[in-house]
This record gives C-alpha cells, structure tokens and sequence, in this order.
C-alpha cells in the first residue's frame, strides 16, 4: 500500500521556514495505530491526515485529524494551514468556496486571499492556571520579570518584560514538562521599530515538541489577549523559533482569523507494508 504525502512549510513564503508539517489525503484513514506511526516516523511537530467528506454534495468539506509523534491531537494551527495549502496544489477544491474541516474541534472554515489562507478558530481565553504550576514557574523563572497569563484550554502562557526576553529564553524541557497541559507559550510585545505587534515561543516537550517552530493554535489565546492589551483587532505576529514564522490575525469575539502563506517542500509517497 502507498500513500501520497507532502511535507509543507506553514506560516511563511520561504522553504527552509516556518512550521514544517506532513500532510496526507485517504480516502479511508488508516487505523489510528497506523497513523500514530507514521507521525512518528515523520519526526515532524505535526501529521496532518485528511479525508473527503459528502462527495455528492460538496468537494470542499473534508474530515481532518493531527497527529504529533506521540499522539492525536484536538487543534493544530499550522498543520490545517499545510493541509489546505495541498489540497489548493492538488487541484481537488474549489478555491472561491469555503472549505470546510470536520475535526475534534468542531468545524473549521478556510478560506483564500490570493496566496493568503485564512483560518477561522474558536477563540480561547485565559484562566488561572494551578498553584501547582505556578510554584513550577516561579523556580523555573527565578528573579527573572514574568507574568503568569494563565491557562487557556491546554496551553499555560506566561508574559515576559520584552522581545529579547523571548528570543533569548532557555528553556528547562524537563520542568516545562512538569506544568499542567499540553504547551507553554512565553509571549512579549514586540520591539517598537518591528512590522509586528507581539512575539512568542511555544514548548510541548509531552507531546514530544521540544519547541514548535510557529504554533498557529497558540494564537487563539495570544490574539484576544494582546488585542485587548494594544487595543487593535488586526494584528501581525512572528515566532521567534530558529525557523521563524509570520502570522496575521484578528480578534472576532469568540472567534480568532489566522492567516498565513505555505511553501511545499517535498511530494512523494510513502510505503505501508505488513
């Protein structure tokens, strides 16, 4: 048995950055043991596997699940944008209709601004995380000026003084992995002669991330929060990983916009043999 497969660069225009995901259209998914396989043969942060949905009805609406090497997960940012941007290359939807994700995160709407895809997200927002975690944090930060934003859905987020103080965080993978949920996003305002508005770096070292290149999901707590905070409901954000990566987004309530460009990197098929 062979699949087609491709590995998408999300969240820029450039190869060799952004957020690296594999994406596979079935027409059947493979067994979720096989699937989880695959992710983890892939080595990437996410695997991205798609299926056709309502073929009589519509070519746009598909059923969609992220795997990361270790397991399933509800939301990914990126990989969805990688996905989209392969059905686009494969010629398989109609680009001037909305196309439609089924997901455990319930239905997410895609849609194209010329080389621009466009997300729309169910906004998160954030709650006081554990006492747990907070003492985890304060011998993590030590003397060092952090803010503890709280915990949106699985994603713990803590406010730093600065964008250097984000570009030039160690991070302390094994406590890091002690913290309640599933990632850590340490976030800053950008500096003031920058084209962006906030920074950020998100960590999963349980889920087998050790820091992800551009977390799309993290944004669906970063954009209500900074949105707030710098009074604007459009705003551009980077990532400051090693690959870097550029989001556009908008704050709509209890919705989130993201947007970003992809790059293929590589189209090829892989072999299933028993």
């Amino acid at each position: 048995m062979q699949l087609a497969i491709a590995i998408i660069d999300a969240f820029t225009n450039q190869t060799f950055r952004g957020n690296p995901a594999a994406t596979i259209l079935v027409d059947q998914f493979p067994e979720e043991a096989k699937m989880q396989q695959i992710a983890a043969e892939m080595n990437l942060s996410e695997t991205a596997f798609v299926k056709p949905l309502d073929k009589n009805s519509s070519q746009n609406h598909f059923q969609l699940r992220w795997f990361t090497l270790k397991q399933e997960v509800p939301l990914c940012g990126h990989a969805t944008l990688a996905i989209a941007h392969y059905l686009r290359q494969l010629d398989v939807i109609d680009t001037k209709l909305p196309l439609v994700f089924s997901t455990l995160s319930g239905d997410l709407t895609i849609s194209f601004e010329e080389q621009l895809i466009v997300m729309d997200f169910p906004a998160t927002f954030y709650r006081t995380c554990s006492e747990r975690s907070q003492q985890l944090l304060a011998e993590m930060f030590g003397d060092r000026p952090y803010e503890i934003l709280g915990q949106a859905e699985d994603y713990l987020t803590v406010l730093l003084e600065s964008e250097s103080a984000v570009q030039n965080f160690q991070p302390q993978h094994e406590r890091i992995a002690e913290l309640d949920g599933f990632g850590f996003i340490i976030t800053a305002i950008a500096d003031p002669d920058q084209p962006y508005d906030f920074v950020s770096r998100f960590f999963a070292p349980k889920a087998g991330i050790l820091e992800d290149p551009v977390t799309g999901s993290a944004h669906c707590s970063l954009t209500p929060y900074w949105a707030k905070r710098l009074g604007k409901s459009n705003l551009r954000a980077k990532q400051l990983s090693s690959r870097t990566g550029e989001l556009i987004v908008s704050d709509r309530g209890a919705r989130v916009l993201l947007k970003g460009e992809a790059m293929t990197f590589l189209r090829g098929k892989i072999n299933l043999f028993n």
